[in-house]
């Protein structure tokens, strides 16, 4: 914008007048700025102004971001032939990536566990780690939009949205609702591998149960390829095979067991059926079916039937019980090695049994502690003597009396009910398709048999008056 003229004097003269001064404004930095530069008025000229300013903004359609005070300050103490910038754009704010968090271990160093004594625990090094269905396994950040940008002349500025996070979903995974979080879909082991979560529900080892390994505990099922050495622990919450030997170890599973090969000096715990090549030394508890070629040595308690396969097929040593039937070839042995078999009780009331028989003489010594407890501070109630602290001692004595001897009351009336289970229950058959050997002790409910002589293929039943023997064909 300029401003002044010329005027004619004469014919023969020009003479000049004033030079108001000039407004340039250019835009730059992609639109983002507006910058101003103003040539100084000449000759009495006239200082730039707020609606001159204006004006030009207004011819150039510069609209957003104008600062008000810079254009006030440049009408007020003009600075001339210098980029002053008037107005300023808005950035683009690009979106934020979006993020994730695993909340599991993804890396094991495999390192042992230290106990509170200093000492290491080689057996423990918590290769497994278990989880159950719906948890979360991961928490996820979602990418942002973005904010879009403005340009000094009003135009908008496209932003980036924030780049997704990988895929993670692997095995038995699922997104929830929002996809602010991974979840479990079942009871498992949980693995990150190949950018991927996945959740097992059977764990497989694919060498021995030893130092390398440690204890395995898993909530799913464990196929381990090779042995469990001495000393190892292996605990499910579903089945448990071994394809090796089982060598002075513990195996617990809430399901079935299947052992490829046999178990020696070891203590198997099983909530289903149990199938194994041979049993020697060990302690077996079985709720279900039992199967083996061999029993040597150790005690069996089976809620249901125990009975040896093939062409050994035998029971030599130690106690067996099942709830149903004992089936084998062979019973004891020529060198009358004590052999003891069991029917018509239920291994898992047994186990019940055996637990309140300790429970309740030990709930009744509690109970008798509370009750000098609870006199002595009775005496202080009495005589005014009772202060705050000692009337919750008191109050939390009296509720746990009421509780413990409720407990007592209930332990005694179950273990008549299991009592009575006992002796009014059915029984099985002890059936014996090859001999049966002296040293052989036979109970079926109450009434027990000794062998002193040689017996083939006999089948031992229950009657009122003894055990029956019968032949089996």
């Amino acid at each position: 914008m300029r401003g002044g003229k010329a005027v004619n004097k004469s014919d023969n003269e020009l003479v000049e007048q004033h030079v108001d001064f000039v407004i340039k404004i250019s835009i730059l930095n992609k639109g983002l700025q507006a910058i101003i530069n103003i040539e100084p008025p000449r000759d009495g000229g006239m200082p730039p102004n707020l609606d001159s300013i204006r004006a030009k903004l207004d011819a150039m359609n510069i609209k957003y971001g104008i600062n008000e005070k810079t254009i006030r300050g440049i009408c007020n103490n003009p600075v001339y032939n210098r980029d002053i910038v008037i107005a300023e754009g808005a950035r683009p704010v690009n979106g934020k990536d979006g993020s994730y968090k695993i909340l599991f271990q993804t890396d094991r160093d495999m390192k042992p566990k230290e106990r509170e004594d200093g000492t290491v625990d080689f057996h423990d090094l918590e290769i497994v780690e278990n989880v159950k269905k719906g948890q979360v396994l991961c928490t996820i950040e979602q990418p942002t939009e973005g904010i879009p940008g403005i340009t000094v002349t009003g135009d908008k500025i496209s932003s980036l949205k924030g780049k997704s996070i990988p895929n993670l979903l692997g095995k038995n995974t699922k997104y929830n609702d929002d996809k602010t979080a991974i979840l479990s879909t079942i009871d498992g082991q949980v693995y990150f591998t190949q950018n991927r979560i996945f959740v097992n529900e059977t764990l497989v080892i694919h060498q021995d149960v030893d130092n390398s390994t440690g204890h395995i505990k898993a909530i799913g099922n464990v196929i381990i390829n090779g042995a469990v050495l001495p000393g190892f622990i292996v605990e499910a919450e579903g089945n448990i095979e071994v394809k090796g030997n089982v060598n002075s170890a513990t195996l617990k599973a809430g399901g079935n067991i299947v052992l490829r090969n046999g178990a020696v000096g070891s203590k198997i715990y099983c909530e289903g059926d149990l199938t194994i090549k041979f049993v020697e030394n060990s302690n077996i508890f079985v709720k279900g079916d039992m199967k083996a070629a061999y029993i040597m040595n150790s005690n069996i308690k089976c809620g249901k039937t125990v009975q040896t396969v093939g062409s050994i097929s035998k029971i030599v040593g130690g106690i067996c019980i099942a709830g149903e039937n004992i089936v084998a070839r062979t019973i004891g042995s020529v060198a009358a090695v004590k052999t003891h078999l069991e029917l018509g009780t239920d291994s898992t009331i047994i186990e019940r049994q055996q637990e309140l028989l300790k429970e309740l003489p030990e709930l009744d010594t509690k109970i008798k502690s509370l009750q000098s407890l609870i006199s002595l501070l009775q005496q202080y109630q009495a005589a005014n003597r009772l202060t705050p602290e000692k009337k919750q001692i008191l109050d939390n004595a009296l509720s746990t009396y009421r509780h413990i001897n409720a407990s007592i009351i209930d332990g005694k009336q179950e273990l008549e009910k299991i009592t009575e289970s006992i002796k009014s229950k059915g029984y099985g058959r002890i059936v014996c398709s090859g001999t049966i050997y002296p040293g052989t002790t036979a109970k079926i409910g109450s009434m027990k048999m000794k062998f002193s002589e040689p017996m083939l293929r006999k089948s031992l039943y229950y009657t009122e008056e003894g055990i029956a023997i019968g032949t089996v064909k």
